[in-house]
């Protein structure tokens, strides 16, 4: 009985917070000019046969409709659909007080692999952490892979729990993942955001944090809080390979994000596309350079890993939906697995 009733009242919380951040999506058709100009201010989302996918804040609405008069309203809050599917894992999605039990957890249970490190707090004092595997020695790639970014986007921590459970259970059993462990220094970020990951909603104060990363031509770009954190840490470690996952599209993309111009050295342009294709073998999902393989981004963490430290940086769309019922992961985590191994392995 007091299990039922506390499910019921994390389930109300849940509601409410969803409630608190009204996302309408929108389609568009615009010339690439008057694009640009909403790419700048909105998340351009996903291609679309005909136009874009653009979010767009209840409270931004009328601004955007001054620039695109002609939009079309295809969904009236994007959370709630999500909010049905989270309605009925409620006991199985984690919370951040879950995400952060299961990080010690799995320091405890492999304390020679995993060490847990702390590198900030959020606005609302929920710690920033960062699970580094490693094996000892020297001159190792650092690679990083990071999840929720966006708050709303529970399937990435998922996914990321669960393949990382999977790497340090395989070590000295699977050739394969003992060679992974025993190559590289590997940093696992499940919760970038962990404000808004608990809120379930999408954007940090009103901003979206994949949005909110300096970049070349807008060096002093307004940054928040956990991206704040994350710019200091990367700038610190600096990372050779990074892996930023996100939900949903199906899609491996690489910097430049910014502008549709391509980076600026050949050879850098060979080895990404060689990463993601590489990467894709076995999924199957769509490649390519952020900017032209959905729209123009400023302000991602691919393109600010790449400017500042000239890490490898490539975002991953997974799966189709943010928060799909729970029965789904399994066959997410599947399609992700072999993308997730490669993308490891390609850094030696």
């Amino acid at each position: 009985m007091f299990e039922k009733i506390f499910l019921l009242m994390v389930l109300l919380i849940s509601t409410s917070t969803f409630a608190a951040e009204k996302i309408r999506s929108y389609q568009v058709s615009e010339n690439p000019l008057k694009m640009d100009k909403i790419a700048r201010q909105f998340e351009v989302v996903q291609k679309l046969v005909h136009g874009f996918e653009v979010y767009v804040l209840e409270e931004d609405v009328e601004a955007f409709l001054k620039i695109a008069p002609k939009a079309v309203l295809l969904e009236e809050n994007v959370h709630a659909s999500e909010l049905q599917n989270l309605e009925k894992s409620t006991s199985q999605y984690r919370n951040f007080a879950k995400v952060e039990s299961d990080l010690k957890t799995i320091t405890v249970t492999y304390p020679k692999l995993a060490t847990l490190d702390t590198y900030g707090a959020s606005k609302a004092g929920h710690g920033l952490f960062s699970l580094k595997l490693s094996t000892g020695g020297e001159n190792k790639p650092k690679l990083m892979v990071t999840a929720a970014t966006h708050g709303d986007e529970l399937i990435t921590t998922e996914v990321l729990f669960v393949l990382t459970n999977e790497l340090l259970a395989g070590y000295g059993k699977d050739s394969r993942l003992t060679k992974i462990l025993d190559g590289r220094d590997i940093y696992i970020i499940p919760v970038v955001s962990p404000d808004s990951f608990e809120a379930r909603e999408r954007y940090v104060q009103r901003q979206d944090p994949n949005r909110s990363y300096p970049w070349p031509e807008n060096p002093t770009n307004k940054t928040v809080d956990v991206i704040g954190a994350m710019i200091n840490y990367t700038n610190q470690i600096k990372f050779t390979g990074s892996l930023d996952l996100h939900a949903y599209g199906r899609l491996v993309m690489y910097p430049w994000g910014y502008t549709k111009k391509a980076p600026e050295n050949k050879g850098d342009i060979g080895v990404f596309k060689d990463i993601v294709q590489t990467m894709a073998k076995d999924n199957q999902y769509t490649v390519g350079q952020i900017s032209t393989t959905i729209y123009v981004a400023e302000g991602s963490s691919a393109d600010y890993f790449y400017w500042k430290t000239g890490t490898r940086a490539i975002a991953a769309e997974i799966g189709r939906e943010k928060i799909p019922n729970y029965s789904k992961i399994p066959s997410i985590v599947n399609e992700s697995r072999e993308m997730v191994w490669t993308f490891l392995e390609y850094f030696n």
